[in-house]
């Protein structure tokens, strides 16, 4: 999940106690200067006859108003800390507090790229055009990625501004950003008075484009949703650069150049693993690192979770740690970041993609095709294995074949042990053992599928599956 805020968050606050807490918590960030300081600072930039006392401005940090004036509240945020796309944000946020507005319409803008911190493991070179999008699944390292290769660009090539934001596309808590609210700060950052900026969006779009024309742009648009999301934003003007990243495949964009980001290779999860908590002893086993990395799934979030759980625990050997991690995996226990990341992607599936994909966490294969889905489902499932690709949860394996990632599949058997009958995952099973025994499946599948069928309890289905394992060749899938 990125976030790109280090200030309190007053997106959070959806009441009025809220605000005024998160507006403490502001007083103390900023280093908890007196209220007859903050008072001077909001004189010293409203005219004569709209100055305030010390007491007006210590009531809006009080607790149990019912009304605020959000021009003052404005006021005293930006004199606190007095950056245009925080102060946006607070004017978004008191908006939808008070109902003039939904909580998609709030959102801090940057003018600055986030900290690109030292320790970077490289990937394969990514030469950005005007318009990239950085796409893959949860965890899968894409704003990381996306930060260091703006930071890369921003030292090659002098950009006259710098706009960043994050579009809350997957979530946990936020509804995805509404464009015009991003325009809104954009604008603001740009240097437009609040009443010049237009209300609706494809004015605001205008106006956007009419100030980035002429300048050299760096634009980083992270966690986007969809397409319609991000169309309003792009510059549309030569001399600008764009980077997006999306958990979902925005293919609509045809201008783009689209770099899928997958999960780190065992080379680059070791040198992840050595550079982040150096001088760990291995203990009696030598491979005990590449454990770690491949029970990690090589997945960058989950290796960067793990990597915070060693270094609290400074006693134990690397191999201490890959038992620890190849225990919690046999309980079908995922780090609670990890779990989190995927409930997002989860939720925005719809029901049959959801059903889909629980099913084919008891799959025995490590790939499977449309065939295989169908069984599972009992219809044709083509339009949930698209779905499941466009959100990144399937990924292609081999021609006609899909595969999914270890920790997907962990994450989604535990969703089927809580939402599924053990008759339904019976049923499916019984007609993905029936297929299996007529498809065109690998030799060493089909022995997975036999050993499976032999574990749940079909010992028909095992004989015939060892059976088929052991043939010369396959036949031929129907069709």
């Amino acid at each position: 999940m990125s976030q790109f805020a280090v200030l309190p968050d007053p997106g959070q606050a959806r009441t009025l106690d809220e605000v005024t807490g998160c507006l403490r918590l502001l007083k103390t960030w900023a280093g908890n200067p007196s209220y007859e300081t903050i008072a001077a600072r909001v004189n010293a930039v409203r005219p004569v006859g709209e100055q305030v006392g010390k007491t007006t401005v210590v009531d809006c940090f009080r607790a149990g108003r019912r009304r605020l004036d959000p021009d003052l509240v404005v006021a005293v945020v930006e004199a606190l800390h007095a950056d245009v796309g925080y102060t946006t944000q607070w004017r978004q946020a008191l908006r939808v507090v008070s109902g003039e507005s939904r909580p998609d319409a709030q959102v801090r803008v940057l003018n600055t790229l986030p900290d690109d911190p030292p320790g970077y493991i490289g990937r394969t070179t990514v030469a950005p055009a005007a318009l990239t999008v950085l796409a893959g699944m949860a965890g899968a390292g894409k704003t990381r990625l996306a930060v260091h290769l703006a930071h890369t660009l921003a030292a090659d090539t002098p950009y006259d501004r710098v706009l960043a934001v994050n579009l809350r596309g997957c979530h946990p808590d936020q509804p995805p950003v509404e464009p015009g609210a991003v325009l809104d700060g954009f604008l603001r950052l740009l240097g437009m008075a609040g009443q010049h900026v237009p209300h609706d969006l494809p004015a605001r779009t205008t106006a956007f484009r009419l100030r980035l024309t002429g300048v050299r742009t760096l634009i980083l648009l992270d966690d986007a949703a969809d397409e319609a999301q991000v169309r309003p934003l792009l510059p549309g003007v030569p001399g600008s650069t764009t980077v997006i990243t999306t958990r979902r495949s925005l293919d609509d964009l045809t201008e783009a150049l689209h770099v899928p980001v997958d999960v780190f290779t065992p080379s680059e999860a070791r040198a992840f693993l050595r550079t982040a908590v150096p001088g760990i002893p291995a203990g009696p086993d030598p491979a005990a690192l590449d454990r770690i990395a491949r029970t990690c799934g090589y997945l960058p979030l989950a290796l960067s979770l793990v990597t915070g759980h060693m270094r609290k625990r400074p006693g134990w050997t690397l191999t201490d740690h890959a038992d620890w991690l190849a225990e919690r995996r046999r309980t079908g226990r995922l780090d609670p970041g990890v779990q989190a990341a995927l409930d997002v992607s989860y939720r925005n599936l719809t029901p049959r993609a959801r059903e889909l994909l629980r099913l084919l966490a008891h799959h025995p294969a490590r790939t499977f095709d449309t065939y295989a889905a169908k069984a599972l489902t009992g219809a044709c499932a083509q339009e949930q294995l698209r779905e499941l690709a466009r959100h990144h949860l399937i990924r292609p394996a081999t021609p006609g074949r899909w595969s999914v990632h270890d920790l997907v599949r962990v994450y989604a058997a535990g969703r089927s042990a809580d939402e599924d009958r053990r008759a339904d995952r019976r049923a499916a099973l019984t007609r993905l053992l029936d297929h299996l025994l007529t498809a065109a499946e690998d030799p060493a599948d089909l022995s997975a599928a036999a050993d499976f069928a032999a574990a749940e309890g079909w010992p028909s289905h095992a004989a015939r599956l060892h059976q088929r394992s052991t043939e010369a060749g396959p036949i031929a899938s129907p069709t």
